[in-house]
């Protein structure tokens, strides 16, 4: 059973992003799964360290694309992805010395970070880019 579904209510209207928080998705699905089915410390800490992994790259993926664009609200969203990756990294070490209680824990941070970043936080960047290409398409008129 899947912790989360990606939907299209999710995209952001930018391909590489869109798809990077499917994979996001699947990554924490696998966790999930690999806690379900195992509860194998080791199998499930090499899940939540390709997911850390991902996160990071996704973030700076995410970032360049802001720039690029002219997000206004760029340094905003950036202290955002640094304050998640440290929650991360706790929660990562934390699990690594042995929590077994922070797997739940692990999984309802991942599950809430993931939808809330996305339907909060990106939304406003998907905000920005369809105002951006409404005012594009307007000036060529």
């Amino acid at each position: 059973m899947a912790l989360l579904s990606w939907s299209d209510q999710y995209s952001i209207g930018n391909d590489l992003i869109d798809s990077e928080h499917e994979e996001l998705f699947r990554l924490i699905n696998a966790f999930h799964s690999q806690w379900l089915q195992a509860r194998k410390q080791q199998a499930i800490a090499r899940v939540l360290n390709q997911l850390v992994s991902y996160t990071e790259s996704h973030f700076r993926h995410e970032e360049t694309i802001m720039r690029d664009e002219g997000y206004v609200q760029l340094d905003g969203h950036m202290a955002l992805h640094e304050a998640m990756i440290d929650t991360i990294f706790q929660l990562q070490k934390s699990y690594e010395e042995g929590g077994l209680r922070l797997e739940m824990d692990t999984m309802k941070f991942l599950k809430s970070w993931l939808l809330e970043h996305i339907l909060k936080d990106d939304y406003g960047f998907r905000d920005f880019l369809t105002r951006k290409k409404s005012l594009a398409g307007a000036a060529v008129q």
